[in-house]
């Protein structure tokens, strides 16, 4: 739909998922962004699948589509690799001047990423680096001498994304007339439209169609990232063989039942053959906290749990996931850092979390 008519200047934040395209444009506002107008193409159950990628003439074509429908009035656009498709690190290196770091990550990113480097797009963000010594006799401003230096490291967050990924992602976009100025992982985009500027040590959790990921997140970081073949087309399925009916019907029972607010935490009981399908989710979730502890970089631990994705809005998920952890858990709210106008508010929550990816992206030059 489109939300106004004048022109007016923006970027667009564009979903690649399994269960469909998300659109969004955003343009500038006072930390946020505001809301020009948005589109989304979903697939039905049966067509659920990340394949549609392989063919970046005909993945191209429905973008246009969407755009077209939409309304959207800016060409350039910020997009999301996967997250099971980036590899990322946490890594330590040992101090090394400023010139010298780049080739210090990568001779470490030889050693860790499975795909040799002339393959990947390789970067990285240093998270923290090392203060000199001090000194309690040395009066301020003064040199600190030839004291020994002690052994200190520079954390890096290293992220590396094959080339073959990306070159589709950006001939897709050109198919539509897009020109992608930047492709992030979702973990960031997640970050951005769910956290913020707020440094609370977070879990989020991002119940995709096919597949959920975990993030644990401080600082703004994402620290420990997983992916488990775990989504809502599985649940879907589940209710589906349970009652006896077809994969559409099943999937409109689960979307029907999954609506609630999304400033509180969902309401009612887990239904059991649910517990049993995410099962690997929270098999998984709990290996990631157990690995996370273990880290000796990594000392906040998470204080609550960040719910987003299409299938996070089932009755009585944050329920149980709180329990599960012990820690306060809830639906995320992408749409808290959007600005957009009061008669909307319905339509927009109605989406629940779907388009947090998207709006992520499309804050990017906001933040």
């Amino acid at each position: 739909m489109s939300i106004f008519r004048r022109k007016q200047k923006g970027i667009l934040g564009i979903d690649f998922g399994a269960g469909g395209m998300k659109v969004i444009q955003l343009s500038s506002g006072d930390g946020k962004g505001t809301l020009f107008t948005y589109g989304f193409a979903e697939f039905s159950p049966e067509d659920t699948s990340m394949e549609y990628l392989e063919n970046p003439q005909g993945a191209g074509a429905l973008l246009k589509r969407v755009c077209q429908q939409a309304k959207t009035t800016v060409s350039i656009a910020v997009a999301a690799l996967p997250i099971p498709t980036v590899f990322s690190a946490v890594v330590a290196i040992p101090s090394v001047p400023q010139k010298e770091l780049a080739s210090a990550v990568q001779w470490e990113a030889k050693k860790l990423i499975p795909l040799p480097l002339e393959e990947v797009v390789l970067d990285f963000k240093v998270l923290k680096r090392p203060l000199p010594p001090k000194n309690p006799n040395t009066p301020a401003g003064a040199e600190t001498g030839k004291a020994k230096m002690p052994e200190k490291t520079i954390e890096c967050l290293l992220t590396a994304a094959p080339k073959s990924i990306i070159e589709k992602y950006i001939a897709t976009a050109k198919g539509a007339g897009i020109t992608l100025v930047s492709l992030e992982t979702e973990a960031f985009a997640l970050i951005r439209a769910l956290l913020g500027n707020d440094p609370t040590p977070s879990v989020i959790v991002d119940i995709g169609a096919l597949r959920s990921n975990i993030l644990m997140v401080d600082h703004g970081i994402p620290m420990l990232s997983r992916s488990v073949e775990v989504g809502g087309k599985k649940c879907t399925e589940a209710i589906a063989q349970s009652l006896k009916i077809g994969l559409g019907q099943a999937e409109q029972m689960k979307r029907d039942a999954g609506t609630s607010p999304l400033s509180g935490t969902s309401r009612g009981v887990l239904p059991e053959i649910v517990r049993e399908v995410l099962q690997p989710l929270i098999n998984e979730l709990r290996y990631s906290f157990n690995v996370y502890r273990s880290r000796a970089t990594i000392a906040r631990p998470p204080e609550r749990i960040l719910l987003t994705g299409g299938g996070a809005g089932i009755p009585g998920l944050a329920e149980f996931m709180g329990s599960e952890f012990n820690l306060q858990a809830f639906l995320g709210n992408p749409w808290e850092r959007v600005t957009f106008h009061p008669d909307l508010k319905d339509t927009l929550y109605g989406f629940g979390t779907k388009f947090s990816v998207a709006i992520g992206l499309a804050l990017k030059t906001n933040s």
